[in-house]
Formats: C-alpha cells, structure tokens, sequence
C-alpha cells in the first residue's frame, strides 16, 4: 500500500498519516489567530510550567494547552469553573489524530470591555487635574492615629497592624471594615472614606487591599471611589493588590504603596530612630548653651581683669604726682606757698576721688550688664524646660 495517497480502481485512498497531515495542514492554516470562549476544566499546571485544560459550554469541549512562556504573562491565576476567553492557534497532534487550543493568552470574561472602561475613566479624570502632584497631601511626619479601609478578614489587614506596631509601638490605629471585591464594595470604600473625615481624628489613611484579576480589583476603579480619595483632607495611601497592579484609586491617591505592607512602612517611622534623633538634638543644644555660658563668663573675667589694671594704673599715676607735689613743697618752704600747694593738693585728692569713682561706676554697670545677659540665658531653667518637653513628649508617644 502506497504511504501516502493512491488511485485504486478510480478511489482516492489515503493513508492515516496523510490523511492526519492534510487534516493539520488545514486546521492550523484556517484557524490561527482566533479567539474562543469557555468555561475552564481540569485546569493543571505541570512542573515544567506548561498548563493543561479544556475549554467546554453546555454543547462541545476543547483539549487547551498554555505553554510556559505565555503563562508567565497572565494577570490572574485561572482555575476551575472560570469562564474565559483565550487567544491562539488550532493544532494536531498527528500521532493520536487529536486537535488543540494552543492559547498564547486568557483573560477572564469581560476583560475587554472592562479595560475600555478603566481606560477611558482614566483619561477622564486626568483632564480634571485628579492625578496632579500639586494637588496631592504630603504625609505626615509623625502620624499617631492612622484609619484603614480595607476587609476586616484576611492577611492583608494583619500585615498592615504587624508592621505599624513594629515601626511606631504605641500608634493608634482604626479600622473602617469593609468589602473589597463584589457588588456594592466600591460604595462601601468611598462612605469609609468620608466617614474617616467626619470623625477627623485620624493622621492618614491606609485604604487598600490584596491582589487578584482586574475583577476582582474592580472596586478600586470606580468613579465613586476615586473621587472619595480626590476629596479626602486627610492624606490617603493606596495599597491595592501586588506591585505590578495598578488602580484609579493610586493614580488619584496622596501615595500609591506596592503592597498593603509597603504602605504600613511609608505611613509609620521607626520610633527608635525619631527618639535617638531627639537625644542626639538636645546633647547639641546643651552643648552649645554651655559654650555660650562659658563664653560669657571668660568676658566677665576679662573685664573685670582689665578694670582692675585700669585703677592700678591710674592709682599709680596719681600717686607720682603726690610725691611729685610733697618734693615741690619741700623746696619751697614759705607759708603762703605751703598752703596754696595744700589746696591744690587737696582739690586734686578730691578730683582723683571723683574720677575712680567715675571709672567704679561704669565698670559696675557693664558688669551689671552682662550679668543680666548671662542671667537671661538660664541655663540651667533651659536645660531643665527642655528635659521636661523631651520627657512629656516620649510620654505622649
């Protein structure tokens, strides 16, 4: 028998694998680049990374395969039950006469009109100036009560209080419990929102939740949602899904976080390190305020050393001119002399009297002067009313 086609008394006979190959040819070239829609079965994943499935409804089923490769690029985990649409190619595989789906992408049912939507919203509020830096809330430096908005279940919510008491022991914390997938999670998320406003005594806000499919984020991409974070006076952290998940509610956030994780670290400062930055701080003021003591009192000493070279000098000078009178009256020793020089021996004892006195007094009053200068520094009243800020504060926190 011929291997692959023969004429046999005017009948056209293939062999098996001419027939399967012709049958390939076919299929592979007439259905590439197709689009099909179903519901997933048996959904596996084998440890070469390639995902075997079959794509059924309510009439027919279809053997699928999603190599490594395009796996690697799927924005949700498929499983059991999922209604999908997938793009690829038909194969044979000619050995057991089977055809496939070769999927080279999945996306969950909707997906298309979905992204539509995000995209245009997006575009929507990005021309009202939503997304703007100039209209963003810096966070605050020392929060001491934060509020999340997430579901009041799960790892997400654990994560966040784990990581806020380990970087700021002593932070109030207040949860806002909420849905964060399904009907009627965006309204919840948005009435949260304001609800933290009214009541006013949180710092920041932490609203968030964990990762999944665009579905399953949905909530996050609401009109309602977003325009709740745009309005919020208090500063709002976005924390929604994983790193490369992206929302409206983190381009109109304050400061969109990778992880619920993440965010809890940008909000909380490492109490230790803020208390070491305060003992570090009043060692230098304390330090400088004795230089500036020590300062003063060197031009206190000086002052009082020049003072006092100043009246030897002049003690000393009016003390020559004494001598130098007794040896002029000496010479000349008529009476009238003697008492005219006695009078003017006098009047210059009264003159030089006048004059320490003079030079006594305004050394007093620069003396005085810089005594109420040293004394208005109080350094040890200082020392003492910055201890007790530092105290109260490590109190407060």
């Amino acid at each position: 028998m011929p291997d692959e086609k023969s004429v046999d008394g005017g009948k056209k006979i293939f062999t098996v694998s001419s027939l399967t190959s012709d049958i390939k040819a076919v299929i592979e070239s007439g259905f590439a680049g197709l689009w099909v829609e179903g519901e997933i079965s048996n959904f596996k994943v084998y440890p070469s990374g390639h995902a075997y499935f079959d794509l059924k409804d309510d009439k027919a089923l279809l053997n699928a395969v999603m190599w490594k490769g395009s796996r690697k690029y799927l924005k949700f985990e498929p499983k059991q039950g999922d209604h999908v649409v997938c793009r690829g190619r038909l194969s044979v595989y000619e050995k057991y006469g089977k055809y496939q789906l070769v999927a080279e992408s999945m996306e969950p049912k909707g997906l298309g009109a979905l992204q539509a939507e995000f995209e245009a919203l997006k575009k929507k509020l990005k021309a009202e100036g939503l997304f703007d830096q100039e209209r963003k809330n810096p966070l605050p430096y020392i929060p001491w009560s934060v509020g999340i908005v997430t579901s009041p279940a799960g790892a997400v919510i654990k994560d966040i209080i784990r990581t806020l008491n380990r970087r700021f022991p002593g932070l109030h914390i207040i949860l806002n419990p909420v849905r964060v997938q399904g009907d009627g999670a965006a309204k919840e998320i948005a009435r949260a929102i304001f609800e933290f406003n009214e009541y006013g005594k949180v710092d920041v806000m932490i609203v968030g939740r964990g990762g999944g499919s665009l579905e399953d984020l949905w909530a996050f991409n609401e009109e309602e949602v977003a325009r709740a974070i745009a309005s919020s006076a208090i500063p709002v952290v976005s924390a929604v899904g994983h790193e490369t998940d992206f929302t409206i509610a983190d381009f109109v956030a304050d400061l969109r976080a990778s992880t619920p994780t993440a965010a809890a670290e940008m909000v909380a400062p490492e109490r230790e390190a803020i208390e070491n930055a305060i003992d570090e701080f009043v060692e230098r003021m304390t330090g400088q305020l004795r230089d500036t003591v020590e300062s003063n009192r060197q031009d206190i000493d000086g002052l009082t050393g020049r003072a006092a070279r100043a009246i030897s000098h002049d003690l000393a000078l009016v003390s020559g001119r004494l001598n130098a009178v007794y040896l002029h009256l000496g010479a000349v020793s008529p009476s009238k002399k003697l008492e005219l020089r006695r009078e003017k021996l006098l009047e210059l004892q009264r003159a030089m009297a006048r004059g320490v006195s003079r030079l006594f007094e305004a050394l007093n009053i620069k003396i005085v002067n810089l005594t109420g200068r040293l004394t208005a520094l109080k350094p040890e009243r200082w020392i003492d009313t910055r201890r007790q800020i530092v105290e109260q504060y490590a109190k407060d926190m």
